[in-house]
């Protein structure tokens, strides 16, 4: 299979990935509502406690696997856990807060008359929209902990649509980390191919709007699971992974949580319809690369109509082809103007070289005037 892989790890890192520009975006967003918590919320919770130290980074922004999709109107999410003391999640009459009241107290504590679509309360959290006149549409939702001590130990509960739930706000986080960390121990680059496999299967997975994927976690999961052992190459390492999924899917649809192996399965049957799909993307990919194990395809131009086609790169692709070979082009021109410089003869061939008629001197810009 000709070889693809300059051009996907630079479409990763330009077009996939988050630009540092959006991420610090994102991040002041983020940070504008946690001041405004900080400053707000012991209006609508007397006596509690909230600063800078009562929240937890979460998500796939936290650990850098967020990605871009074709699609302008597509919405990135910034996820924060705010973690607050139990005991000081009381009324005016002293009585404990349910945790739908707790989320309607946060919810009111980030109003504010300059958003254009005021803050909502769902299932799991509250989420704060930035839509209207900015180009990328994203939300940052905050997952809402109550914290209490038992046996010694620090319990932290989720405020979920059926109350509250024992959850651990950074577990995932340490997960990831954890992965790389031990994955790049064993192998060099190994953990960091992790993170980059799972942005592109993100990408192809999101690159068509009539597409139905399961969501980042479970692929993430997927990858995790399934990821083959490092190459140098990322397009072969990228077609492995698809041909682990592709035989695993066949027999076995449900997804685990190896964040939270105490839990239930992230699907627990062989009939959601999102894996369902995903395992028919996946055969159409490689029916795709398929085509350009023959020696007829072993070129750059069939390897991109192929890699387009997996990850709808909106003429990048094309783009780094056609620079690739505006670039040797100028390198060329470079070494033919050095080697006549260099007193250089043309064969009867008309090649440059060593041998044949030497090359007369000659004047870009004309002959000086006589006299």
């Amino acid at each position: 299979m000709f070889d693809y892989s300059e051009r996907i790890k630079a479409f990763r890192a330009e077009r996939v990935r988050l630009s540092t520009e959006l991420r610090e975006k994102l991040f002041g967003h983020r940070q504008a509502n946690r001041d405004r918590l900080i400053s707000r919320l012991p209006d609508h919770i007397p006596g509690v406690t909230i600063n800078g130290d009562s929240f937890r980074p979460q998500g796939s922004v936290a650990v850098r696997m967020s990605v871009h999709t074709p699609f302008a109107d597509f919405e990135h999410d910034i996820d924060d856990g705010l973690l607050l003391w139990k005991d000081e999640l009381v009324d005016e009459n002293g009585d404990e807060l349910s945790a739908e009241e707790v989320k309607k107290r946060v919810c009111a504590a980030l109003q504010d008359d300059r958003f254009a679509k005021l803050p909502e309360i769902h299932h799991n959290c509250v989420r704060v929209f930035y839509r209207e006149g900015d180009k990328e549409k994203h939300h940052v939702d905050f997952a809402i902990y109550r914290v209490s001590i038992v046996a010694e130990k620090k319990v932290k509960e989720l405020a979920g649509s059926d109350g509250w739930v024992v959850s651990d706000p950074t577990q995932v986080n340490h997960w990831v980390n954890n992965l790389v960390e031990e994955r790049n121990q064993q192998t060099a680059g190994w953990g960091t191919q992790f993170r980059h496999l799972v942005q592109l299967l993100k990408r192809f997975c999101r690159s068509r709007r009539d597409w139905d994927p399961p969501n980042g976690m479970k692929l993430t999961m997927l990858v995790a699971e399934h990821q083959p052992g490092y190459q140098d190459r990322i397009d072969l390492a990228f077609r492995e992974l698809l041909q682990k999924l592709k035989n695993t899917l066949l027999r076995d649809k449900v997804i685990r949580n190896l964040a939270h192996p105490d839990k239930s399965a992230l699907i627990r049957t062989n009939a959601d319809q999102n894996v369902i799909d995903l395992e028919a993307r996946i055969g159409e990919a490689l029916d795709k690369l398929a085509t350009l194990d023959t020696s007829a395809s072993e070129n750059a131009d069939s390897a991109r109509s192929v890699w387009d086609w997996i990850f709808k790169s909106d003429g990048f692709f094309a783009q780094f082809d056609a620079d690739r070979k505006a670039e040797e082009k100028r390198k060329a021109l470079i070494e033919k103007a050095a080697l006549v410089g260099a007193g250089a003869r043309t064969s009867s061939r008309g090649v440059l070289g060593s041998f044949g008629v030497a090359n007369v001197a000659h004047r870009f810009y004309g002959e000086e005037p006589m006299g």
